[in-house]
C-alpha cells in the first residue's frame, strides 16, 4: 500500500516546500517581532490580518473554492482562464464598491471600532490588501490546480515572507501601527504587479477557439455560483469567527493580552508546515480522483492521523525549547499553548474525512457547521474569558475546533468514505486530545513527557500495522 503512494507523498513533498520554508521563515520572523514589537502593537497587526482575511472571503464570495473544484470541470462552454479572469472581474468590482461606500461613509467609524484609531487610511489600507491577497490567491490556484509545483512554491513563499519581513523594517524605523501596516501593504502591491504580467496567459479569457472573449456572462454558471453562494458563509465566518474571538479577547484583556494569546502562532506555524502542504496537493489530488482511486484514498487517514499524533507530540515535549527564541513578554501562553494546535491538527486530520460535502457538491451543510462551529467559539469566548482570562479563550477555541472537526467527518462520510475503521481513527483523536490536555493542566515538563510517552505507547499499538508498512519501505 506505502508503495502505491509514491506518487501522493512525492507531490505531497513537493507541495510542501512551500510551507516548510515559510515555516523556517515564520520561525525567524516570530523571534524579531516578539523582541521589536510590544504585545499591544502586535495585538492590532493580528486584528489587521484578521479583517483582512474577513474581507477578502467576502469579496470573494466563495469564487476562489469555486475555481479550486471547478478547474478540471468548468462550466458551459468555459476555459479555465475564463474562470479566472471572471474571479478576478467580478472580485475587483465588488471590492471597489464596499470600497468607496466604507472609506468614504463609514471610515472614521469602522477604523474606530476596529483599530480603535479614527482613520480612514486604515480602512483604505485594509482593502487594498485584500484585493491584492485575492488576486495572489486566485494566481496562485492556478499553479496549484495546473500541478506546476515549482511556480507555485516561489510565489507561496513570496506572498507569504514579504510581508512579514516588511513588517520587522516598518518595526525598526518606527512603532507606530499606521505606518506598520502600511509598509505590510505596500510590500503586498508590490509583488502582485509583476505577477500579473508574468500570468497574463492564464487570466486572459481566451475560449476554446483561441480568441479573446472579453464576455462576463454568467450563461451556464448556475453550479459554479451556487457552489460559490455556499462556500461563502463557509470562508467567511471562519475567520469572522478568528476576528469576533479577538475582539472580544480585546474587551476583556485588551490588545496587550491580544498580542500575548496570539503569540501562539509560533507552533501554528510548524502544524501549518504540516498541514498546508498536505492540503494544498491533496484537495488537487482527490477532487481528480475521487471516482477511479477511492480505496488508495481512504486508507490515508490512519497515516495522517499517527503523523498528527506524532507531530502534536513533538510540538509538546520541545515546548520550554520553542520558548527560549520567544520574547519574555509573551511567555504567559505557555499555559495554553497547546489548546490552540487543536485546531490545526484537527483540519490536518479533516482533509482525509471531509472531502465528501464538497464532493457531493453540497456546500450549504459547510455553511451550517462553520456557522454552528464560529457561534460556539464566540459564545463560549465571551464566557470562558470572563472566568478564566485568556485560558478561557483557548479552551472556547478548542471546544469549538472538535465540534467543527465531528461535524465535518460526519457529513464528509456520510457522501464519500474515506474511513477504513472507525475505532482506530476514534483511538487517534482522542490521542490527539488527550495530549494537549497534559501539557494544558501539567506545568511540570517532566511530568508532560512522560504523559507524552504512555499517549504514544498506546497509539503505537492502534497504528501498528501502519507504522509496520512505514518502516519495511524506509529500509
Amino acid at each position: 500500500m506505502f508503495k502505491n503512494k509514491e506518487g501522493i507523498l512525492s507531490g505531497v513533498f513537493k507541495y510542501s516546500i512551500a510551507t516548510w520554508i515559510n515555516l523556517i521563515m515564520g520561525f525567524l520572523s516570530m523571534i524579531l517581532m516578539t523582541r521589536l514589537i510590544p504585545p499591544d502593537i502586535y495585538g492590532q497587526l493580528c486584528i489587521f490580518y484578521s479583517v483582512t482575511n474577513v474581507l477578502m472571503y467576502i469579496i470573494a464570495f466563495g469564487m476562489d473554492g469555486a475555481l479550486i473544484r471547478f478547474y478540471n470541470e468548468p462550466p458551459g462552454n468555459n476555459t479555465r482562464q475564463q474562470l479566472l479572469y471572471k474571479n478576478i472581474i467580478y472580485e475587483l468590482f465588488i471590492c471597489f464598491v464596499l470600497g468607496i461606500i466604507s472609506i468614504f461613509i463609514f471610515g472614521n467609524f469602522l477604523s474606530k471600532e476596529i483599530f480603535s484609531i479614527v482613520s480612514k487610511t486604515l480602512i483604505g489600507l485594509v482593502y487594498i490588501q485584500s484585493i491584492s491577497m485575492l488576486i495572489l490567491r486566485n494566481l496562485n490556484i492556478s499553479f496549484r490546480m495546473s500541478f506546476r509545483a515549482k511556480q507555485y512554491t516561489i510565489q507561496n513563499i513570496l506572498t507569504t515572507n514579504l510581508s512579514r519581513f516588511c513588517v520587522i523594517i516598518a518595526a525598526l524605523l518606527c512603532q507606530d501601527t499606521e505606518f506598520i501596516i502600511c509598509i505590510l501593504v505596500i510590500s503586498t502591491v508590490v509583488l502582485l504587479l509583476p505577477y500579473l504580467y508574468i500570468q497574463r496567459k492564464e487570466f486572459i479569457p481566451y475560449n476554446k477557439q483561441g480568441n479573446i472573449k472579453w464576455s462576463l456572462s454568467t450563461n451556464g454558471y448556475w453550479e459554479y455560483l451556487k457552489f460559490s453562494f455556499y462556500s461563502a458563509p463557509s470562508y467567511i465566518i471562519n475567520y469572522l469567527n478568528i476576528y469576533v474571538g479577538q475582539q472580544v479577547i480585546v474587551s476583556t484583556v485588551g490588545a496587550y493580552g491580544l498580542g500575548i494569546y496570539s503569540s501562539t502562532a509560533m507552533f501554528n506555524h510548524i502544524l501549518t508546515a504540516i498541514y498546508g502542504g498536505f492540503s494544498t496537493f491533496w484537495s488537487a489530488y482527490v477532487y481528480k480522483n475521487y471516482k477511479n482511486k477511492q480505496e488508495k484514498i481512504s486508507e490515508m487517514h490512519n497515516y495522517v492521523v499517527l503523523t498528527a499524533i506524532l507531530i502534536l507530540s513533538m510540538m509538546i515535549v520541545s515546548r520550554d525549547i520553542i520558548y527560549l527564541f520567544i520574547g519574555e513578554q509573551y511567555h504567559e501562553s505557555k499555559n495554553f499553548y497547546s489548546l490552540l494546535m487543536i485546531m490545526p491538527i484537527l483540519m490536518f486530520v479533516s482533509e482525509t474525512t471531509s472531502k465528501g460535502i464538497a464532493i457531493a457538491k453540497k456546500n450549504h451543510i459547510s455553511m451550517i457547521i462553520t456557522i454552528l462551529g464560529a457561534t460556539i467559539n464566540v459564545a463560549l469566548c465571551i464566557y470562558f474569558s470572563q472566568q478564566w482570562g485568556l485560558r478561557g479563550a483557548a479552551i472556547a477555541n478548542a471546544v469549538s475546533a472538535l465540534v467543527l472537526y465531528m461535524l465535518n467527518t460526519y457529513f464528509g462520510q456520510r457522501y464519500y468514505k474515506s474511513i477504513l475503521s472507525r475505532s482506530m481513527s476514534f483511538v487517534g483523536i482522542s490521542c490527539i486530545i488527550c495530549l494537549a490536555l497534559i501539557a494544558f493542566f501539567i506545568k511540570n515538563i517532566l511530568w508532560i513527557i512522560i504523559g507524552v510517552l504512555i499517549t504514544d505507547m498506546l497509539a503505537c499499538l492502534f497504528f501498528r500495522q501502519q507504522i509496520i508498512t512505514i518502516i519495511k519501505n524506509i529500509q
